[in-house]
């Protein structure tokens, strides 16, 4: 396991230094913007309006995690909706004919995902790239960022608040590649070194905090690994991902109290974020021991995370009715907790999740079976 998780910050670190956007290459990129009408719509809705900030992600169908690269940029998306100073609009292109692209209509994405078919985008924009996927973020139609999908969240953020700088992402992208160079060498000493330089200018760079705590983790450093999620957290409070960090620390120590106040207040800080909110409870679901979950709060956020989805008809609905019938069923509400879970299994219909959601909706089925017959 370990193993696996260093191979992956690797990974991402690889592709993060593979796609530095030059200095010379911002605003000399056209971008693909114009010629969408030429592409074949595979999945998604297509906004009637263009965001004057738009996301572009190339893609091949082809290779390992396409799928899971579409899903996470697909959430970033929906977060970035819930912006409406700045709402950006995303598009997904690959590389493949609508055929060997269709596999994706089963999984229900907001963004449009096309195919192209004819060749009269991809091979313009990705036909060189040695990095796939990859994604090209233009806003007032110049580009602004290229990069990878690890990385997007945080420019998007940055960009939607006004406090994007380029200098500052190519800092990052150096940093980036020092710290690829560190975990290649090895020495454990300068991966964190390096790690903690990038997050004195970006606290939630994911990569170097996955790096510095894989660090202590795979070295046996417990006190450390904790010291260091506290004082991320404390630093990050605006980032789902970091409150679930902290969340973790309090599972693996046996903090039950102090698992059941932060996750409170993560509910209360991210109330307005939907896709916080989904994410938050997938984790909570998942993650807490039996008997943690502030069954109130947990009812109150799936509440509103499943009234923001309503009517969407796509899989964040899907979704938001699941973690609402678990709720149901969480307060002994199982007639609320089928009703939701039977809307779930519909909005599933003819998805890879189809199989999973009937077998929770027959769990529900079985429990008010057995109340109804004790």
């Amino acid at each position: 396991m370990k193993h696996a998780f260093f191979t992956a910050v690797l990974a991402g670190l690889l592709l993060a230094s593979a796609s530095v956007l030059s200095a010379a290459e911002v605003g000399g990129i056209v971008t693909p913007a114009k010629d969408l009408g030429k592409l074949s719509l595979v999945t998604g809705t297509v906004p009637k309006n263009a965001a004057s900030l738009q996301v572009f992600l190339f893609f091949d169908p082809a290779l390992p995690g396409a799928k899971d690269v579409l899903r996470m940029v697909d959430s970033i998306y929906e977060q970035s909706l819930e912006n409406k100073a700045k709402p950006a609009s995303f598009y997904a292109i690959s590389r493949s004919s609508k055929t060997r692209t269709a596999a994706l209509e089963l999984s229900k994405f907001r963004m449009p995902v096309y195919g192209d078919d004819h060749g009269d985008v991809y091979p313009e924009f990705a036909g060189t790239e040695v990095v796939i996927p990859f994604i090209l973020v233009a806003d007032d139609g110049k580009i602004v960022w290229k990069g990878v999908p690890q990385e997007l969240e945080n420019v998007i953020k940055d960009l939607q608040s006004g406090k994007f700088s380029f200098d500052s992402q190519l800092k990052l992208e150096v940093m980036h590649k020092d710290l690829q160079n560190a975990i290649q060498t090895g020495l454990s000493s300068v991966i964190v070194s390096t790690a903690d330089k990038i997050l004195a200018l970006r606290p939630d760079d994911q990569i170097a905090i996955q790096a510095k705590l894989f660090v202590y983790e795979s070295t046996g450093r417990v006190r450390e690994n904790n010291a260091a999620v506290q004082a991320i957290a404390a630093k990050v409070k605006d980032n789902a991902d970091v409150r679930m960090l902290l969340l973790g620390y309090y599972e693996r120590t046996g903090e039950m109290e102090k698992f059941n106040t932060e996750l409170k207040s993560a509910f209360r800080d991210f109330s307005a974020s939907p896709t916080a909110l989904s994410r938050l409870l997938a984790y909570a679901f998942e993650q807490a021991p039996f008997g943690w979950l502030p069954v109130q709060d947990v009812v109150s956020a799936a509440a509103a995370v499943k009234k923001a989805y309503a009517g969407t008809g796509g899989s964040s609905e899907a979704f938001s009715c699941e973690f609402s019938a678990r709720a149901a069923y969480l307060a002994l509400d199982i007639d609320a907790a089928i009703a939701d879970q039977t809307r779930a299994v519909s909005l599933f219909n003819g998805t890879e999740f189809l199989s999973e959601a009937k077998q929770a909706l027959a769990f529900y089925q079985s429990v008010k079976a057995l109340k109804a017959n004790p």
